[in-house]
Formats: structure tokens, C-alpha cells, sequence
């Protein structure tokens, strides 16, 4: 018997070596309820035979070297005697460890041959493992009836494992029943993302993520397929033309799939396969309407159990789905063989996806056929639900395959550029939107003049300019019956709504728009719905609503696939809100960080600026260069032009932030500008009376200060946030106790913890410091049912926080900028026109609000926060 026959083979170059599949394969102290047969089936060059032989060695050192018995199963072997004498032979050798020489023909019944190699086993004391590896090869009838009989008279010491590229032909159902078999199949060896890197890493090949998550898909973690995609990166400076290519012109590709895979297969059966690579996932009847033959359901069924590299897919099961690296290199052979059959087998399958339902499938092959009619009708038709279920990749995709006359066609034209528009690419759609005005002027269709409606407020609303659109648009929404563009407009007019105030409105729209996007499984828009109402509980300043709203958002998304899409941008940015108001400073910068990235350059400007905002607010407070955030807000609102619509909830959010950054940095010119702005924006409400009572109290002008302060606690005047009321009671507080009025400034104390406790807002009272901390501590343990809020307050707010502790006046600011200068306290004084005691005690306030004993520590603590 020939040596290789019965050898191991050895692992091939450049392997990785890996875990048990889910530890599937035998183990040594298994006892003897454990499976009995293990089949480890899957195509060529998925590492059956690498991953065997590894166990292999493992057991061979935890039970000895005779412990595994090995034998590489050829043609030969369908004679029964050589199979005979290769299995004995094995046997033979492992037991005495010597080459194993001649062995005698043994009778040619399977009884005899199963009796002998029971013998064999049994002259052993201890567990043995058989291998047949590459058992598929063994076709004749006779000799697998010998397995068969073999697997029902399995000695008491005997395992057996049979690898082999499709389901051996022997009765593994009894096993199967009974809960002695374990099987590993190509899903279990296909190679995770992880291993992938790995093993091109072997051959000296690193990708970026996007590249990486390309190889993963077309290959499908098919070893062989990895290994040729290595050889073909290796040394190539287009990683992502390579991957785009490879599979259709590298010669190793096509000679291993031909050679390897393939070659079994007839030449009809090869021609069924190429028609069927022109759809991923193929029911029974588009394969009939493919390839004309009515027996195809049985065809597939045959290949799925022949090859492995069809399998059953779907819920129930229902469809076929081909291996994606042999769909790609197939697909690529009818290109070159039959072009015009794959743009009409394209065409075929957009009509079956039309007629049965799945119109993101119809529509992705409209664009394979390159037929502008098909493509401009099926975008009419079903481009709408496309976009509101997320499939804006698809569209565009066929967008790209169309004619510039069939692109001017205005329905197809106007669907389009909704697809443009949320996936934030409002160049190309603002480009797409010129292009149709002559077509809508002209059209008698009233859909086509709704849809022209919604498209230019989706824009409106995207762009900043809000207010024109939406007042056509509150005239026709009532009279909409489409349910795919009723729930565009809810959507543009909800959003619009809660951007300009009305947030009882925008609550009701976007509910309703969520309710019919949720009865039509259309992703996307429930998701943009989902976000934006968890913004309207900001409104009230209901933080935990706000954050249960976003989370329940961000798990949608994440549920759906949806995570990276941008109508995730404004979940993200909410939830980003919440964790700034709990102080969960990581957390917010992170989120807010996240929703930039989703939003993309040129998305949804309003959610950009509150993601920005967040950003360089968390940045100032807990980056290295808090100057530089607070310039970055200033530049964010430099961009915006009196002509932009910013709505009032931005403004009175943001700008009672970027007011009390520039006065922490000694800015009060930046602070007043501030103030200025948003007074400009929001005329007499309650956030513009808050701001300049803060710059009052900068100053030193605590009487009006007061004043202003007294309107708005009072509820004189109308406020767009409930975190300004409390702002305002926290700030009415501490000067009331800077004037000695302390009844004043407990009551107003009292007033903000009643607002903030129900909405857990511990930001106010942790941007207004000590002083309020001081106000705090007396008061806790007579304040009933508010005293846990009160005790969360107080944890946040360390007793001697590393920031400034309060905000330097206008002439300890000036001082400050003295101090780095080599002038001494006199000279000082001399230049500011002001007494050396007056130095004296602004330099020792400075000292304290710094947290320093020195001139020189003073300079450095100011360096690191930003105030030189």
C-alpha cells in the first residue's frame, strides 16, 4: 500500500490555524452517548482536510500516535479490495507505528471487511478515530453500501470522520435521528471576518475597513477564494479595482473554479447554473422563467446536494442562493460569452420581482438590462416605497445606467432626487432638480405636481429654507391619497413643524407618518420619524423620554441595518442631547461624533449643527484646547445667513451654551455677540431676556440682571425651553445671595429643582457651580421627594471642581492677561489706572476662581484652560 495513501497530508503554506468550529469536532474525553460519526462537508478549498488534520495532531497528543487512523480516499478505492486493503493498511500502521507494507485481499463482502476492521479496532484497547478523507470520490453503489454497513455496525471503540465536498451517499439519517452525528458544513468553515485579514495578512496584504468588508462579501469566507484574491492584491495599487475585477480576469480564478468545481458538473448543468447567476437568491419559478426548463426546482435541488455551493435560503426556505465568488466569476463568463442574453435574463427577472412584489430586486435588475422604459416605469412605480424603505443605493445604482432622456422623464427624474436627497447628496440632486423644470411645468399629472411639491420641501427643509415650501404644502397634504407620498409629506411637513415650534403638530405628523411607515415595512422613514420625535421630548425638556425615544431609535436602526444610514443622523444627535444633560460627557461627544459621520458633508444642516454644537460644547469642557471649541460653534454660526431658517429650539439651545463658553474664557465681546444673535433670532422670548441678564450679571449690574431674570420666572414671557426657566431660577439664586437675600434665593433654588427633577435635568446646576452647590447642601434632607435629585446634583458637582469655578470678571480678565509679562503688581496697577489694593484683591479673586496659591501656577491653569 502506498505510503500517501494512508498519510496525513501535511498543512499547506501559509495557513492559519483555527479553533473548532463551535467545537464540533470530536473531543478525546467525549464518552459513548457522544456522536459516533462526524461528516465535514463543504466545496473545494474550504479547509476540510487543513482543519481535520489539526484536530488530528491534537488528539495524536492527547491519546497517543495510534489514535487517529487516516486514509485519502481516490478513484481507486470504488474497487473494493483497494479500499479494503487502504482501511486495514491504515489500521495495520498505526498499531505498530512501521510503513505498512503488504496487506492480504480481504473477502470482498461488506460483513467480512466490517468484521476485520472490528477486529482490528478490538485488538486495541483504547478509542480510535478513522478519517476517509476526500470520501466523495468514492461514487460506486457497492463500495459505499460497505460504509453503510459499516456506520450500522460500528465498533463499540471506533469513531468515524468522513470529509468530503458533498453528502455522503450512506445512511446518516439513523444517526441523524438518533443524535449520533455531528456535521460541519461549509457556513461552519467559511472564514469570519477576523480570519480573513489574517490570512491575507499572510501573504503581505493589508486592506482598509471598506476594502476588507468587500473581499468578505465576495468571497463569502470561502478560503480558496480568499487565497486567490491575496495572490491577485499582491502588489497591486488599486485594491478596489483589483477586488472589482479579478474574479473575471485573473486566469488563476478562472482554471481553480473550472478545474476544482466545476468540472464535475455537465455542460447543461453549467449552463443552468450561468443563467441563474444573474439573481443572488433564486425561487423555483424565476429559475423556470430563466432557463425555459420546468424541471428546474428538481435541478436545484440536485446541484444544492451535489455541489454545496447551492443552498437553500430564506425563512422558509423557499429559494436558492448560489455562492457569491461562483455567482460573480459565472456571471462574468455569460458577459463575455452572451452579452445580450444577460441583459435579456435581466429583464426577465426585473419583471418576475415587479410581478411577485419585490420591487428593489425588480429595480436592480432594470438596471443589469439596461432598459430605459423598463427603469423609468418601475422607478414610477415603486421608487417612492423604495425610498421610504431605505433602498437608496439601488436607485441610484440604476440612476447611473439611465439616458439622459430617459433621467428627464419627470416622475422617474422627481423620485430620483428624493433618493438624492436622503442619501444626503443634495449636490447631485439640487443638479437632477434644475434639470426637470421644463418637464414638471409642462406635466397634466397631479401626482407628478405632489411629488414636485415634496421633493422641493424635502430640499427646503434639507437646505435651510423652510418656511415658502411648507406653506404650499399645508394646503395639498389634506387631499393626498397616495400612501407613499402621504407619508413623505407628514414626514417634511412633521419635521418642519418641530424645526419652526409647533411641536403638538409635528408630534401628530410624525406619528402618524411613523404608524404608515411601520405598516409598510418602510425602514428608513420610521427610523427619521423615531428620531425626530425623541427630539420634540426635548422640547419640554423631558430628557429621559428623550433618551428612551433615541435608544429605541438607534436599536430600530441597528435592527434593520441601519445604523450607517444617515436618517439614523438625528437619533444619534438626540441621544447625544441626553447624555449631555446627564453629564455622560464620553458618551455625548461620542454620539454626537457618530451622527456626524452618518450625516455625510451635505445632509440634513440643521441636525449638523446641533451634532456640531454638542461636539465643541463636550470639547471645551473636556479636551485638551477648549478655546479652539469654542471657536469651532462661533465658525458653525458664522455660515448661517439671516436668509437661513435656524429653528428657535437651536437657537435657544445652543447659544445660552456658546454665551456661558465665551464668558468662562473671558470673551465677554464673544458672549455679547452671542446674545445679540440670538435676540436677532428669537426677538422677546425667554432664552434672548436670559442672556442678557447673564451678561447684566457679568458686569455687575445685578439689579437689572434681576430684573430681566424676574419675567421670566415669573412667566412673563414666553420661553421655547423648559431648561431656560430653570437656567433662570438657578441664576435669579445666586444673585440673590450675592445681594444677602437669602429667603429669595432658597424659593428660587426650590422653583428650579420642581422643573428639573421630573426631567432629570442636572445640567443647569452643574453649569452653575459652587454657588449653587453651596445654595444646595443646606437645603438637602428637607425637601422630601426631591431629595435624591438633589443628592445626584451634589455628586456631580465635586466639592472642588478642576475647572474655573466661576467666571472671571471683565477687569480680572484684564489682569489676567498681565500676569505672563514681567511687571511688577505696581506697575500693574499704574497701567490699568487703578490702586495696587484694587490689583491686590482682583489678583487674590483670580487666584481662587483658578484654584491656584501663585502668579506662576496662575498663568499655567489659565494656558490649560484656554484663557491666554
Amino acid at each position: 500500500m502506498p505510503e500517501p495513501k494512508i498519510t496525513q497530508p501535511p498543512p499547506p503554506r501559509e495557513a492559519i490555524r483555527r479553533p473548532r468550529p463551535g467545537g464540533m469536532l470530536p473531543d478525546v474525553a467525549e464518552t459513548e452517548d457522544d456522536p459516533v460519526v462526524t461528516v465535514v462537508c463543504a466545496p473545494a478549498g474550504f479547509g476540510k482536510t487543513t482543519l481535520v488534520s489539526n484536530w488530528a495532531d491534537d488528539v495524536r497528543r492527547a491519546a497517543g500516535p495510534g489514535s487517529v487512523v487516516w486514509v485519502n480516499v481516490d478513484g481507486a478505492d470504488n474497487d473494493l479490495p483497494v479500499f479494503f486493503s487502504g482501511v486495514l493498511a491504515a489500521f495495520n500502521r498505526a498499531r505498530a507505528g512501521q510503513p505498512a507494507g503488504q496487506v492480504p485481499e480481504p473477502r470482498r463482502t461488506g460483513r467480512d471487511f466490517v468484521a476485520l476492521l472490528a477486529e482490528a479496532v478490538n485488538r486495541r484497547q483504547e478509542r480510535v478515530w478513522l478519517v476517509l478523507d476526500d470520501f466523495h470520490q468514492l461514487r460506486e453503489p457497492n463500495a459505499q453500501q460497505v460504509v453503510d454497513v459499516l456506520l450500522r455496525r460500528m465498533p463499540r471503540n471506533l469513531r468515524l470522520v468522513i470529509c468530503g465536498r458533498v453528502d455522503p451517499p450512506v445512511g446518516l439519517h439513523r444517526l441523524r435521528i438518533a443524535g449520533r452525528l455531528r456535521e460541519i458544513r461549509a457556513g461552519d468553515l467559511a472564514f469570519s471576518r477576523a480570519e480573513t485579514a489574517e490570512a491575507i495578512a499572510l501573504h503581505g496584504i493589508r486592506l482598509s475597513e471598506e476594502h476588507l468588508d468587500r473581499l468578505v462579501s465576495l468571497t463569502g469566507g470561502w478560503p480558496a477564494a480568499i487565497r486567490l484574491a491575496a495572490q491577485a492584491l499582491r502588489g497591486s495599487r488599486d485594491p478596489a479595482g483589483t477586488l472589482d475585477s479579478f474574479v473575471e480576469t485573473d486566469r488563476a480564478v478562472s482554471e481553480y473554479l473550472t478545474g476544482e468545481v466545476l468540472s464535475p458538473l455537465s455542460e447543461d448543468e453549467r449552463g443552468f447554473l450561468r443563467r441563474l447567476s444573474v439573481s443572488d437568491r433564486v425561487r423555483p419559478e424565476l429559475a423556470i422563467a430563466l432557463t425555459g426548463r420546468e424541471d428546474a426546482a428538481a435541478v436545484l435541488e440536485s446541484l444544492a446536494r451535489s455541489t454545496s455551493l447551492i443552498a437553500r435560503s430564506g425563512a422558509d426556505g423557499d429559494r436558492y442562493r448560489m455562492h457569491p465568488f461562483l455567482r460573480t466569476y459565472l456571471r462574468a463568463d455569460l458577459r463575455r460569452r452572451l452579452p445580450t442574453l444577460l441583459a435579456d435574463l435581466h429583464r426577465i427577472a426585473a419583471g418576475w420581482f415587479a410581478e411577485h412584489g419585490e420591487p428593489a430586486s425588480a429595480v436592480a435588475h432594470a438596471a443589469g438590462a439596461r432598459d430605459d422604459e423598463l427603469s423609468a416605469r418601475l422607478v414610477a412605480e415603486h421608487g417612492l416605497a423604495l425610498v421610504l424603505a431605505g433602498e437608496l443605493a439601488t436607485l441610484r445604482r440604476l440612476a447611473a445606467t439611465l439616458s439622459a432622456r430617459a433621467r428627464s422623464e419627470a416622475e422617474a427624474g422627481l423620485v430620483l432626487t428624493l433618493a438624492d436627497l436622503a442619501a444626503g447628496d443634495r449636490a447631485t440632486a439640487e443638479m437632477r432638480l434644475s434639470g426637470l423644470t421644463e418637464a414638471v411645468r409642462n406635466t397634466q399629472s397631479e401626482r407628478v405636481r405632489d411629488l414636485d411639491l415634496i421633493v422641493r420641501t424635502h430640499w427646503a427643509r434639507l437646505s435651510g429654507r423652510v418656511v415658502p415650501a411648507m406653506d404650499d404644502l399645508g394646503g395639498r397634504i389634506e387631499r393626498i391619497v397616495d400612501p407613499d407620498l402621504l407619508i413623505f409629506a407628514l414626514i417634511n411637513r412633521g419635521t418642519v413643524l418641530f424645526w419652526i415650534g409647533d411641536h403638538q403638530a409635528a408630534g401628530r405628523d410624525l406619528s402618524w407618518a411613523l404608524r404608515l411607515a411601520t405598516a409598510h415595512d418602510f425602514d428608513h422613514a420610521s427610523l427619521h420619524c423615531l428620531g425626530h420625535l425623541a427630539g420634540v421630548a426635548s422640547v419640554d425638556s423631558d430628557y429621559p423620554r428623550m433618551r428612551r425615544m433615541a435608544d429605541e431609535a438607534l436599536r430600530f436602526a441597528e435592527r434593520r441595518g441601519l445604523t450607517d444610514n444617515p436618517a439614523a443622523g438625528f437619533a444619534y444627535t438626540a441621544s447625544a442631547g441626553a447624555a449631555y444633560q446627564f453629564l455622560e460627557h464620553e458618551h455625548s461627544r461620542d454620539l454626537a461624533r457618530r451622527a456626524l459621520q452618518v450625516l455625510g458633508t451635505s445632509n440634513d444642516r440643521v441636525v449638523e449643527m446641533y451634532a456640531v454644537s454638542y461636539e465643541a460644547a463636550i470639547d471645551f469642557e473636556w479636551g485638551a484646547d477648549p478655546h479652539a471649541a469654542l471657536v469651532r460653534m462661533r465658525r458653525l454660526w458664522a455660515t448661517v445667513s439671516r436668509q437661513d431658517f435656524v429653528p428657535p429650539t437651536l437657537v435657544a439651545h445652543m447659544a445660552t451654551i456658546e454665551q456661558r463658553m465665551a464668558l468662562r474664557l473671558g470673551r465677554p465681546d464673544w458672549a455679547a455677540e452671542a446674545e445679540r444673535r440670538a435676540s436677532a433670532w428669537l426677538g422677546e422670548y425667554g432664552e434672548a431676556q436670559l442672556l442678557r441678564a447673564r451678561m447684566h450679571a457679568h458686569y455687575g449690574r445685578v439689579t437689572a440682571a434681576r430684573a430681566l431674570l424676574d419675567k421670566v420666572t415669573k412667566g412673563r414671557v414666553r420661553c421655547l425651553v423648559v431648561s431656560t426657566r430653570i437656567e433662570a431660577h438657578l441664576l435669579a439664586a445666586v444673585l440673590a445671595e450675592r445681594a444677602h437675600d437669602g429667603r429669595s434665593a432658597n424659593l428660587e433654588v426650590r422653583a428650579a429643582i420642581e422643573l428639573a427633577e421630573p426631567r432629570r435635568a442636572l445640567r443647569p446646576f452643574y453649569d452653575a457651580g459652587q454657588e449653587i452647590r453651596q445654595l444646595l447642601v443646606p437645603q438637602l434632607g428637607r425637601l422630601g421627594r426631591l431629595d435624591p435629585f438633589v443628592e445626584e446634583v451634589l455628586e456631580a458637582i465635586p466639592p472642588a471642581p478642576a475647572g474655573v469655578t466661576a467666571e472671571l470678571t471683565p477687569r480680572e480678565v484684564q489682569l489676567l492677561r498681565e500676569l505672563p509679562s514681567l511687571a511688577t503688581i505696581e506697575e500693574i496697577a499704574s497701567s490699568l489706572y487703578v490702586s495696587v489694593n484694587t490689583v491686590k484683591t482682583h489678583l487674590r479673586n483670580v487666584y481662587r476662581k483658578l484654584g491656584v496659591t501663585s502668579r506662576r501656577d496662575a498663568v499655567i491653569a489659565a494656558r490649560e484652560r484656554g484663557l491666554l
